[in-house]
């Protein structure tokens, strides 16, 4: 199926059903990102996250790229960690030593991360799958996730609505939630119907969208989690913002 959105020029632009998912679950992540903060940026999801944090919910965040890239506007789709078009967009060139230095100094306030895996206390998996047959699937690794999930101030995780990604235990712990000092490491994932909260030290379902039911989120799932008694309602990302996601992921 796919969802016509009016603009105000009268002229109408197709999005997709897996555009408009992306974009609610980056739009549900951005709302845990506060202006004036430094944000270390993943490659995938949690670029779309930065994207619509920078431009909608919060302009003056700071962007930091794993490639030693700084103050990045990121206006179009990188493809990598390096890309040109935010290469160009960058304040400044560094490298990696000096983005990851600013992680152990603790001066990266959210990291942003996905992963082929999330358990129900927040741990990543980005390395192997075991099959119900018994075969181990390679995974690409984490690059710098591990030292991004440990060392961040707090993290971030942004995953696509699919429940074989939400598991009770991940087959490979890449990225530890292993929160120590200040340090709070994973303290939530965002999804395209919602947020589930790990500041308990087990998720628990904290906000959704006002279109989408608690219970049909809890069920829908592997995980075996509560539903915040405080549960937050929040209005879907508008339809600019779904348009902008939508231009920004067609340059991927």
């Amino acid at each position: 199926m796919k969802h016509k959105v009016v603009k105000e020029s009268a002229q109408k632009q197709t999005i997709s059903d897996d555009s408009i998912s992306q974009a609610r679950a980056a739009f549900m992540a951005s709302g845990e990102i506060f202006d004036c903060k430094t944000i270390f940026v993943g490659i995938g999801l949690p670029c779309l996250v930065a994207h619509i944090t920078q431009n909608y919910t919060s302009p003056n965040c700071h962007l930091v790229f794993e490639s030693g890239l700084m103050e990045v506007m990121c206006k179009t789709q990188p493809l990598s960690t390096a890309s040109a078009n935010i290469a160009k967009a960058s304040k400044m060139h560094g490298s990696m030593l000096d983005v990851f230095s600013m992680l152990q100094r603790g001066e990266i306030d959210v990291g942003l991360l996905s992963a082929a895996q999330i358990d129900v206390n927040g741990n990543l998996n980005s390395s192997k799958l075991n099959t119900k047959s018994g075969k181990t699937i390679s995974l690409p690794g984490s690059g710098g996730a591990h030292d991004i999930s440990v060392l961040a101030n707090k993290v971030v995780v942004v995953m696509p609505s699919d429940p074989r990604r939400f598991v009770n235990n991940v087959d490979f712990i890449t990225s530890p939630n292993i929160p120590y000092g200040n340090r709070k490491g994973v303290v939530g994932v965002a999804m395209p119907d919602g947020y589930f909260s790990f500041e308990t030290g087990k998720a628990v379902l904290q906000k959704i969208y006002s279109d989408r039911n608690a219970e049909e989120i809890r069920t829908s799932l592997n995980w075996d989690v509560e539903i915040s008694s405080t549960l937050e309602r929040i209005n879907p990302p508008s339809n600019r913002i779904l348009e902008g996601a939508n231009i920004f992921l067609q340059n991927n």
